[in-house]
């Protein structure tokens, strides 16, 4: 073929219409991505509407906790430990197992040696003397 200016002005449309093409299609993949990004990802206007406990990672170190009796039972809490610390050996055992290890009355008298009747008794007065030295110490 020769070079004619027609055939060039073909060409050049053709050129054209690919350029357009690309950059249309390009725009369509920019919109498609930063709607995928809009779904996944929040601004930082919206981060002080939701609680903050979703958005951190706290670590817990031994050295922030209280141990007792050797047993594995740690307490981050400095007022509660203290009002532990207040309490008789077997109701400080009584409170441990039943509260933070979450066990029966029944099996903690089995691992005790005592009546289940005697363990719930030393769990009422166990509370009731910490729940004297809270009051004590928040007022």
């Amino acid at each position: 073929m020769k070079n004619t200016s027609n055939y060039n002005e073909i060409i050049e449309k053709r050129f054209v219409a690919f350029c357009k093409a690309v950059l249309r299609n390009e725009a369509r993949d920019i919109y498609a991505e930063n709607k995928r990004w809009s779904e996944k990802f929040i601004s930082f206007d919206e981060i002080n509407r939701l609680p903050l406990n979703e958005l951190c990672i706290y670590d817990n170190h031994e050295v922030d906790f209280h141990t007792y009796n050797s047993k594995v039972v740690l307490i981050k809490d400095e007022l509660i430990a203290e009002a532990l610390a207040t309490l008789s050996q077997i109701q400080q055992d009584v409170i441990l197992h039943s509260f933070f290890l979450q066990m029966t009355d029944r099996a903690i008298g089995k691992l005790m040696g005592i009546d289940r009747s005697t363990i719930h008794y030393h769990k009422k007065r166990a509370l009731c003397a910490l729940r004297k030295f809270i009051e004590e110490e928040t007022h």
